[in-house]
């Protein structure tokens, strides 16, 4: 098999709601967008790294921190929008642009900053030992079951999600079937498959689990500290 080419894609607009500007609040030193920066390159899987943004400052510190930043993200896609817009707007500028047209995209976010590069790694090698799937997510176990659920009505009534009862097997939870729900640490995805149906799992995709407990993310003013501790064990000597 001939070597693929592998693009990451990092997903960083300017206009967070919770946290203004959290794409370069520093965390140990670095600004955020270090942060998944450095897990592409270090990774050795990727033979570039793209970021997409709509802001001058994070596009600077983007190139400081050793990424390209081809072009300004638009700013129809620069608000509340699906990743795999962002995504598709990035693939197709690289190739109406420079005619570059890669295998393989990783699209990465600086809201999960501490995926491991064995996690990229991992995602790599079940994408490519799959060649019936197009894309490989992230995943981490739910932490409820779904046939514990209860549905409740506008009376106040409730039944369970799954029309299951309470009795018997579904009384024990080692009985029951374990859910997982979606992380989105990175998204692998196979290009000609998603430039010809835009979409970040695709109809046949796998599932890299990660465990929560070594992952933040950032989405809330309270998770820049929880981030910080973490950092300042993963990295130390920043700050």
């Amino acid at each position: 098999m001939a070597k693929q080419k592998i693009v990451a894609i990092i997903q960083a607009r300017g206009g967070s709601k919770r946290i203004p500007l959290k794409n370069l609040k520093p965390i140990n030193g670095k600004p955020l967008i270090w942060y998944p920066i450095q897990l592409a390159k270090s990774s050795g899987l990727v033979d570039r790294v793209i970021v997409s943004s709509d802001h001058a400052g994070i596009l600077e510190a983007a190139r400081a921190s050793g990424a390209e930043t081809p072009f300004v993200r638009p700013a129809d896609i620069s608000e509340d929008v699906p990743t795999e817009m962002v995504t598709g707007h990035a693939l197709k500028w690289l190739a109406d642009n420079e005619g570059y047209h890669p295998d393989l995209a990783i699209t990465l976010t600086p809201a999960t900053p501490f995926t491991k590069p064995a996690d990229l790694k991992k995602g790599l090698e079940l994408l490519l030992a799959h060649p019936e799937w197009d894309a490989v997510v992230t995943v981490r176990k739910a932490r409820e079951f779904p046939a514990w659920m209860i549905d409740l009505g506008p009376d106040g009534s409730g039944k369970t999600l799954l029309g299951n009862s309470f009795d018997g097997e579904y009384n024990v939870s080692q009985n029951l079937k374990r859910y997982y729900y979606p992380m989105g640490a990175f998204f692998i995805n196979r290009v000609e498959a998603f430039l010809k149906k835009p979409s970040m799992y695709s109809e046949r995709y796998g599932c890299v689990e990660l465990d929560p407990s070594e992952h933040v993310d950032i989405d809330e003013p309270e998770d820049l500290k929880q981030a910080e501790l973490v950092a300042r064990t993963l990295f130390p000597g920043f700050a």
